[in-house]
């Protein structure tokens, strides 16, 4: 029985495709009215079949599904290309009409790229559609300012780009460095990338708001404004990305810092560039010009470290249970 069952074995995969001889169909069939073992195979090969053959199905689909929605949005970007072409027409005769020299013209062309940037690039960019939305939108927007400033003879291009800059890598890189190949460039240093680039622009956004001002106070007062909130923002990010420890104990930290931070920094600061300023005084039951602010610091300094001891005491206590 043991030689026949390997027999059937070898020929059990051309029984199932159906692709052997009849004569050794019938010795396969006979075997198997007796043969629990070789019957089991057999169901369980024909089992694998059947999934092998919906797995390919569902990847074929899958497939022409993408193939599908590409060609849908490669369409609708053209004909979105096409409307916005309809006020660039219209704009360039009455621009011509009116002898305006081409100036406004310029103006509106520039903002239609930015609008095209969010509604056509993501749709006709098969690939990396963040990566390609937020490049060509800075470019279009930084496009769009360069020609208002040009103008109007304007002297601010190099500040409002700055600062768009600085606002636009805070709010968007840190979904940008998540996107292929930034993803696999950075692998685990995405954070401090992101904490990296913001930091530079900043720094950058200052020096440009320097030079546009031209006020020498500024120089001695921007560093020892701007130093404590990027210290405050660099620890905050270094302990809940780098320290190993309960995330209630790191919110506790952090919760409590940011009370801190509020209640001193203008003290601070005030004292460090040489101005004379009193302790916040704390008078809950007077609310005036005079007491107003001093009051607003002390509950919010009491607030957060309230409720970072209440986090501190549930990551202590989630630690301790976890053990």
């Amino acid at each position: 029985m043991k030689l026949n069952c390997n027999v059937i074995k070898d020929l059990l995969p051309l029984y199932a495709d159906q692709i052997c001889s009849e004569e050794s169909r019938g010795l396969v069939e006979e075997h198997l009215t007796d043969c629990k073992d070789c019957s089991t195979l057999l169901r369980r090969m024909k089992n694998e079949e059947v999934e092998n053959s919906l797995e390919m199905e569902t990847v074929d689909v899958l497939h022409r599904q993408a193939a599908f929605f590409k060609r849908k949005s490669a369409v609708i970007g053209a004909a979105i290309a096409g409307v916005f072409m309809i006020p660039v027409l219209v704009c360039l005769i009455v621009n011509l009409a009116t002898g305006a020299a081409l100036d406004w013209f310029f103006i509106v062309l520039a903002s239609l790229l930015v609008a095209s940037s969010l509604s056509i690039v993501p749709l006709m960019m098969p690939d990396h559609k963040v990566l390609w939305t937020l490049g060509t939108f800075t470019t279009s927007l930084f496009l769009l300012f360069g020609v208002i400033c040009f103008y109007t003879r304007g002297t601010w291009f190099f500040l409002v780009s700055a600062a768009v800059l600085f606002g636009l890598s805070v709010c968007f890189l840190p979904f940008a460095v998540y996107d292929q190949p930034l993803k696999s460039l950075l692998g685990q240093y995405k954070g401090l990338t992101v904490m990296a680039v913001d930091t530079f622009l900043y720094i950058l956004m200052m020096l440009v708001i320097g030079a546009y001002v031209k006020v020498p106070a500024f120089w001695h007062l921007a560093p020892k404004i701007s130093f404590p909130c990027l210290l405050l923002v660099w620890f905050a990010f270094l302990l809940i990305r780098y320290v190993n420890c309960n995330g209630f104990l790191k919110a506790g930290v952090c919760t409590m810092l940011i009370g801190i931070y509020s209640f001193f920094a203008n003290y601070l600061v005030d004292r460090w560039i040489g101005v004379e300023k009193s302790f916040p005084v704390f008078k809950p039951f007077v609310w005036n010009v005079d007491t107003v602010d001093g009051n607003i610091r002390w509950l919010a300094l009491i607030g957060c470290c309230a409720a970072g001891v209440i986090l501190l005491v549930r990551g202590i206590v989630g630690g301790t249970k976890g053990r």
